[in-house]
């Protein structure tokens, strides 16, 4: 979930939690994962966040191999996290 990571900064935690897959077909040759949030999630996650408690949030996650087939189907259940704030010193 670097994508995440990446949309959030560096005041976030981001975890994968678990997984859940769902294998349609083998992958023979190379596979790809189509991870798409859009900003109205990213909104969201933020707002969920502004109190610093864990939020966990699932997403659907298709892996294609390199013909553009899709093999698997994944729900993916991430853990986000604000980070506290450092102390100041004085």
């Amino acid at each position: 979930m670097l994508l995440l990571l990446h949309h959030l900064g560096s005041k976030y935690i981001v975890w994968d939690k678990s997984a859940q897959i769902n294998f349609l077909s083998p992958g023979r040759n190379t596979v790809y994962a189509d991870i798409r949030l859009d900003a109205v999630e990213i909104t969201h996650i933020k707002e969920l966040t502004d109190n610093y408690a864990p939020v966990y949030r699932t997403y659907t996650v298709n892996i294609f191999d390199d013909a553009g087939i899709r093999i698997a189907e994944v729900e993916k259940t991430v853990y986000i996290r604000r980070k506290n704030p450092k102390p100041t010193t004085r």
